[in-house]
């Protein structure tokens, strides 16, 4: 886990640890059906429902806030999430790469800058040997965020119309290998 956040800032923004006190910064962002549906979740209908979604959040160690520097206001979370193998087993320095955005931060640049910070420090800090991430196709945003930190697509899948999530839509599967990645062992 992270212990110093001086490393995952900018000017604009940095990136730290959830508390229990983004409560509401976060419940702005969850309750939103924007953003919740292209990151995967039924949006909450009330701050207890946030706060329980958050009190997760508490407990994944690779999960950070995006912050204002200027106002300290949460607008979003980026994190790194554990990745499985083909044999269900956690994949040894791999991960994914998870974000969203309180809609009204949208259009600044602060998730391509959010992703840049966490892929310097899961490459530099983690060694981690590769990334990977998703978004459904309709979100081009998301897309050309990816494809600006380096990831390419190198999978798709159009759910059935009965999925939990993406249901009838094309997921978007993306991967960043660094030179010493590990390519060959990749989970797909």
């Amino acid at each position: 886990m992270l212990e110093a956040t001086s490393e995952l800032q900018d000017e604009q923004l940095k990136l730290r640890p959830f508390v229990i006190g983004d409560a509401a910064d976060y419940f702005e962002m969850v309750r939103d059906p924007n953003v919740a549906v292209n990151a995967g979740f039924t949006p909450t209908n009330s701050l207890v429902e946030a706060e329980y979604l958050l009190s997760r959040q508490l407990k994944m160690p690779e999960v950070y806030a995006i912050v204002l520097t200027k106002s300290a206001k949460v607008i979003g979370s980026v994190g790194l999430y554990e990745r499985m193998n083909a044999q269900g087993e956690p994949a040894a320095q791999q991960m994914d790469l998870g974000y969203m955005l309180t809609a009204s931060a949208w259009g600044h640049g602060y998730m391509t800058a959010a992703v840049h910070l966490i892929v310097n420090y899961a490459l530099q800090d983690l060694k981690l040997r590769r990334l990977t991430a998703s978004c459904l196709a309709p979100n081009i945003a998301s897309k050309l965020i990816l494809e600006h930190a380096g990831f390419r697509q190198y999978d798709q899948v159009t759910h059935p119309a009965y999925a939990q999530f993406g249901a009838g839509q094309t997921e978007l599967f993306f991967e960043l290998v660094p030179a010493n990645g590990d390519d060959c062992h990749a989970t797909r």
